[in-house]
């Protein structure tokens, strides 16, 4: 039942966007707040199988859930400072389900 709400909640922008060329500028206005709406109904889903998203503490990247999928060279930050996350990751208890990816720093001088 909870996920038929996400999928109704998805429902109703797919159908516009498949049955307008001319989308509306207010459709696009919303849709970051319709596609919000997706994501909270889905946390709660996951939420109730006790999936928790990963929460990274510090700007360093913890290697037990975190994947460095790739490095931008930066000269204002320390190496391996994570500058941008890619994908939240998600845990089951202590087992990792999918781990955190992140980008992080690479001095040039390294």
């Amino acid at each position: 039942i909870e996920l038929l709400e996400v999928f109704d909640a998805m429902e109703s922008p797919l159908d516009y966007l498949r049955n307008n060329s001319d989308i509306d500028p207010l459709f696009v206005k919303r849709l970051p707040k319709s596609l919000g709406n997706v994501q909270q109904k889905l946390s709660i889903v996951l939420e109730k199988r006790q999936v928790s998203q990963i929460d990274i503490q510090g700007d360093k990247p913890d290697f037990t859930c975190c994947q460095v999928v790739d490095r931008e060279e930066r000269d204002d930050l320390e190496d391996q400072t994570i500058t941008k996350v890619v994908r939240q990751g998600f845990r089951l208890g202590d087992k990792v389900l999918r781990p955190v990816e992140v980008i992080t720093a690479k001095s040039q001088n390294v």
